[in-house]
């Protein structure tokens, strides 16, 4: 049998231990992707509310606009963390993928100003009376193209059986890693992932500043997200590799409780939104689901960690075998500008949940 084309190692030896590697890179990623999930699912909740046109949802979109821009700003910078902390751990595999698929990650860079321009015009006409509702559509769509791009390096770097094809099939980096049969469903399942909680975010924001109607619009977000997910979690896990999905399936092991419970969380969300976003419902409805959907998310970035690390087990990869030595200048430098980073981003958020006045009426 020919050997897998997998790159030895980094030489250099890593500068802590795996495991402490590991934890930073769930925390980064999970700050990420929290700013992800209110700039993205949220640009595309602010979208089709602007097309919705009613007094209600125009001011929705009028307070909900100004966070847009300033969480995707963060969901780019705290991505910049989790990809390091990737690329220290997994990097034989990453940048394999991501040399196999040049050009679409490439363009990776370009939808992104893309859609970020788009975002900023969208914003901009928030609080007059003439929305841009279609440059919200195209920014959103176009922010979404940009995780269709990550999700493509991310399965292409779990199957290196699949590399000779690849470059065999585009030579020059043009394909996308469309063999891989849980590429669409793993895009789509976190597609509504982000939906559902923009969706709840609206929500407990709905509840903090006492509005209603974001309450319930986010509440029914995130129902509808989430009750879909019944299909797009169910297809993205029959499509696991065998040696994975029997993982997840056993009932014993740590990724199958891991699963098991987030899921369970996450439907019992679920029932407890369903008349949290009733009319007449109190505020303090909404805090059940709010903290059970969160829970229910950060137990499935923990799962996803521990099913790549399945993924890799099946050849040969185990990132805890990686040699280290402890670097402690680079720990403290990281701890300093992480924590600095952290004071912004409250000082940013508080500026930017502050409602946007409307057309004829003064800023506070």
């Amino acid at each position: 049998m020919t050997p897998l084309p997998i790159p030895a190692p980094d030489p250099l030896l890593l500068p802590m231990p795996p495991s402490a590697l590991k934890a930073l890179l769930l925390v980064t990623f999970t700050l990420h992707l929290l700013a992800v999930n209110l700039g993205v699912g949220g640009s595309l909740i602010a979208a089709v509310h602007a097309l919705r046109g009613k007094p209600e949802d125009r001011d929705l979109v009028r307070r909900l606009a100004p966070m847009l821009p300033a969480a995707v700003t963060f969901a780019i910078t705290l991505g910049i963390a989790p990809l390091l902390f990737v690329q220290l751990i997994y990097g034989p595999f990453f940048y394999t993928a991501s040399v196999l698929m040049a050009v679409p990650w490439l363009a990776l860079i370009f939808l992104l100003m893309a859609g970020y321009t788009l975002l900023y015009r969208f914003v901009g006409s928030a609080g007059s009376e003439s929305l841009h509702a279609f440059s919200g559509i195209a920014g959103a769509l176009l922010l979404l193209s940009v995780g269709l791009m990550l999700v493509n390096v991310t399965t292409l770097s779990l199957r290196p059986d699949l590399w000779a094809a690849q470059a065999a099939a585009s030579p020059q980096g043009l394909r996308m890693n469309t063999a891989d049969p849980t590429l669409w469903s793993r895009y789509l399942h976190m597609v509504v992932g982000f939906a559902a909680m923009a969706g709840l975010l609206l929500a407990g924001w709905g509840a903090w500043r006492d509005h209603a109607y974001a309450r319930r619009a986010g509440l029914r977000w995130f129902i509808a997200a989430t009750a879909s997910q019944l299909v797009w979690g169910t297809w993205l896990l029959v499509q696991q590799p065998a040696p994975v999905l029997d993982l997840l399936l056993d009932g014993r092991s740590a990724a199958s409780l891991t699963m098991w419970i987030s899921t369970g969380m996450g439907a019992l969300a679920l029932f407890m939104a369903i008349p949290a976003s009733q009319g007449g419902a109190p505020a303090r409805a909404v805090w059940a689901p709010f903290w059970l959907g969160l829970g229910s998310t950060l137990g499935m970035i923990l799962l996803r960690d521990q099913a790549r690390d399945a993924s890799l087990a099946a050849f040969g990869f185990h990132p805890g075998a990686l040699p280290h030595k402890t670097d402690w200048l680079s720990l403290g430098v990281f701890a300093l500008t992480f924590a600095g980073l952290a004071i912004l981003l409250i000082v940013i958020l508080r500026w930017a949940v502050q409602p946007v006045p409307a057309a004829g009426e003064e800023a506070p």
